[in-house]
């Protein structure tokens, strides 16, 4: 081992060259972060851009399609004729699940989709006496009843 000692001056330059190079190297990372962060923020706008583009021209296909299909359904072209009948099949195919929804809601709360001028037989809101008298057959009004 070397005896001598180190000079204060050596080990401040060698400290303040230290610093400098992680510096330098520091400054480097840095400025290649910006860089790459840079690159995907631009990738990321460009994919949102093209993807809310794609969104686009699949509404416009599908209003164009539509658009056909109801000046053209009677008499599509040749090309056409069995996309308007799956699609002519399938909304009176459509209509008709509606129509069995329909009326499964009326099996199931027949009060909801009655007339909406026509009141309930119990206005009051005093439902648990109703249905009690009801259940029991008393048919006689409760005894707070005026």
């Amino acid at each position: 081992m070397n005896g001598r000692k180190p000079d204060l001056n050596e080990v401040k330059e060698k400290v303040v060259s230290t610093a400098g190079l992680l510096l330098e190297k520091t400054m480097i990372l840095k400025d290649a972060a910006e860089e790459k962060a840079k690159i995907l923020t631009q990738k990321a706008k460009l994919r949102a851009e093209s993807a809310r583009n794609s969104s686009r021209i699949d509404r416009l296909y599908a209003d164009l399609g539509s658009l056909y299909y109801c000046m053209r359904k009677d008499e599509p072209d040749d090309p056409m004729k069995q996309l308007c009948n799956e699609i002519t099949v399938l909304l009176e195919r459509n209509e008709d699940l509606d129509r069995q929804l329909k009326e499964l809601k009326q099996i199931e709360n027949p009060v909801e989709d009655s007339d909406p001028d026509v009141v309930p037989e119990d206005p009051s809101g005093d439902y648990e006496n109703a249905s009690a008298q009801e259940t029991s057959g008393n048919t006689e009004a409760p005894d707070d009843a005026p």
